[in-house]
This record gives structure tokens, C-alpha cells and sequence, in this order.
């Protein structure tokens, strides 16, 4: 199971990850404009991208201004009725890790508080529906028309 949170463009048809640089050791004084773009490599090699074979992703320096869109993806999901922020997925354990800023909700849970929220690892089994909301990013771009702004993951039979 894939849980997504971050910044993402549709660039040459291809879904990709935006990231910010932080201190990659690049000389470049205009470093805020840029940000790297990568992809899975096993959707191939376009041209300008280069592998990362740490990450086995494709990557590209690209100035945020050559972007035609862009949107931020939060996945979000129902646990005993109420709605929670997930944070990952850790195969291995088979969690689903659950975040929270409501003291009340923690509470009532017994999520373990972390500087500025709250968390809690729960079974995938005990999440009733997953989806992604879409929404702008700070890059004030539009959504790539293919790209809707909620993607139902998964829903329990009722």
C-alpha cells in the first residue's frame, strides 16, 4: 500500500515527485527557483533525467517556472469514524501510521505525542476508507486536468 504525501506535477505525461534542494552541495544562486523532478525507473529514461541508483528514480534539476502545473497530495483516511492524516505505510510491521493535532482526538485514541501532533500505528485492517485529496500547492499552479482532487484508495465493504 502506497501512502503519498508531498508535491507532485505531471510532466511529459508522467506523474512526478517535486522536491525542494536541501544542500545537495549545488552552486547555483537562484537555487529557490529550481527543484528536482524524479520518477520510478521502471517507467524508463526520458531524455535531460539521470538515475539515482540510491532512490532508483529518474531525476531533473528544473526551474519552477518551466512547470505547467503542479499540486500537493495528502492522504487521508476514516479510523472508528474519525478522519486522520496517514503518514506511511511500513510493510515489514503491516502499520498504517495515523496523525493528529487534536489533543481531544489523541485522547480518546491514545495516540503518543510527538513536539506538534499526535500519532498512532494501527492495522491496515482497522482503516474503514483511504483516499488522496489534491489540492494547489504553493507553487500557485493549476492541477493537470487528468488529476481529480479526490482518489477513493480503498473503502470497506459495508
Amino acid at each position: 500500500m502506497k501512502i503519498r504525501k508531498g508535491t507532485y506535477t505531471v510532466y511529459k505525461g508522467i506523474e512526478m515527485v517535486i522536491t525542494e534542494y536541501y544542500g545537495h552541495g549545488i552552486l547555483n544562486p537562484e537555487i529557490e527557483n529550481h527543484r528536482e523532478i524524479s520518477y520510478s525507473k521502471e517507467l524508463g529514461k526520458l531524455k535531460g533525467f539521470e538515475l539515482d541508483n540510491n532512490s532508483d528514480r529518474f531525476f531533473k534539476d528544473i526551474r519552477v517556472d518551466k512547470l505547467n502545473n503542479a499540486y500537493r497530495v495528502d492522504t487521508k483516511g476514516i479510523y472508528k469514524g474519525d478522519e486522520f492524516l496517514l503518514w506511511g505505510y511500513n510493510e515489514k510491521r503491516d502499520v498504517i501510521g495515523l496523525i493528529t493535532y487534536n489533543e481531544e482526538i489523541a485522547k480518546k485514541y491514545d495516540f503518543i505525542k510527538l513536539s506538534d501532533s499526535y500519532i498512532k500505528e494501527v492495522s491496515p485492517s482497522e482503516i474503514e476508507k483511504i483516499w488522496e485529496e489534491r489540492t494547489k500547492s504553493e507553487f500557485d499552479l493549476p492541477l493537470p486536468e487528468e488529476i481529480k482532487e479526490k482518489k477513493i484508495i480503498y473503502q470497506k465493504e459495508e
